[in-house]
């Protein structure tokens, strides 16, 4: 959903004083190759057909590299060329009534002069870096933005690992204060979660690898440091996300086992019951045909005779589900 008819969410322009000049359309159409002088510039835009056919006249990138940041690929990867560096990466959808396991991409073009950025929704990391830019908050060069807009994606993927952490944690600690099929409801819930983030987020430690082993001539050795740190917290959270799957299937499995054995304690309670009257059912039902000559017909005592008997029979079954350890 773009913001505005022209595809462009915000666009900066920041001069050799480290000012942040906000442009507009026109503006930005006139950037149609790697600018030159001072400063440097950061496009955000929403990916649409205006878009598309911005990043097709661009002139400062292949036209593979435009189809990338214009495509609904979101697969996170990085490559370098010469022009730049295309750099795809994932962040938690906190946008309103969205489920934050449905992952948002951003696309990220950078070199020494520009980054431009191209999204489907809103990102609140992005967010973020356009209000400290209005706070006076700037980033000294485009590669610094990139970090800090990666760090911001990568720290709500921390949240998010930590709320299904405490979730599973208050499930593991007091199963008997939640009702079964909301705790299974919910053990199921975390499971899918942690599936579906560990698939999103694994392939972006790999973009961030790749990223920090090639030679960026315009990353200096802190900047190529910040990258490394980026990958080694990934990797970090595809652990915890592990941990928190295995957790979640084991205590899933648990709660199965424990149902499996109470089924199969009330299973075994009917073929007792069962076992346990069969006899006299079918002594009562004998008694209870319709024919001539049935015995104690007409007969008082008969009736109490018929309740010895069964009690006996009672006992009798009681005594040999005793002796083969049935009961």
């Amino acid at each position: 959903m773009q913001e505005k008819g022209d595809g462009l969410v915000c666009a900066y322009h920041i001069d050799g004083a480290g000012k942040a000049h906000k442009l507009d359309m026109k503006e930005v159409n006139k950037i149609n190759k790697k600018p030159e002088g001072e400063g440097w510039y950061w496009v955000h835009m929403d990916i649409g057909e205006t878009t598309n056919k911005w990043l097709h006249n661009y002139t400062g990138m292949l036209q593979s590299v435009g189809e990338a940041l214009g495509s609904q690929r979101t697969r996170p990867r990085s490559y370098v060329f010469e022009r730049g560096v295309l750099l795809i990466m994932r962040g938690i959808n906190l946008n309103k009534g969205e489920k934050s396991q449905d992952m948002l991409s951003v696309r990220i073009w950078m070199n020494d002069k520009i980054v431009i950025t191209t999204r489907h929704e809103k990102l609140m990391a992005v967010e973020e870096i356009k209000q400290e830019i209005a706070n006076g908050d700037i980033p000294q060069n485009p590669i610094r933005l990139v970090i800090r807009l990666a760090n911001g994606l990568i720290e709500r993927i921390t949240d998010k690992l930590e709320e299904l952490d405490d979730e599973l944690t208050l499930l593991e600690d007091e199963p008997e204060n939640i009702p079964m099929h909301e705790f299974q409801d919910k053990i199921q819930d975390i499971r899918s979660q942690a599936i579906t983030l560990l698939r999103h987020i694994s392939p972006q430690e790999t973009a961030l690898t790749q990223l920090i082993q090639r030679d960026v001539p315009y990353f200096d050795r802190e900047e190529t440091g910040q990258f490394r740190i980026m990958s080694n917290q990934i990797a970090g959270n595809i652990g915890e996300l592990v941990a928190i799957r295995d957790r979640a299937e084991a205590v899933q499995a648990a709660i199965t086992a424990r149902q499996t054995e109470q089924l199969n304690k009330t299973m075994y309670l009917l073929a007792i019951i069962s076992a346990f009257f069969l006899p006299m059912t079918l002594f009562t039902g004998l008694l209870g045909i319709n024919v001539g000559g049935m015995p104690g017909e007409g007969w008082a005592p008969a009736f109490w005779i018929v309740l010895a008997i069964m009690g006996a029979m009672g006992y009798g079954t009681w005594w040999l589900m005793k002796k083969l350890d049935f009961i």
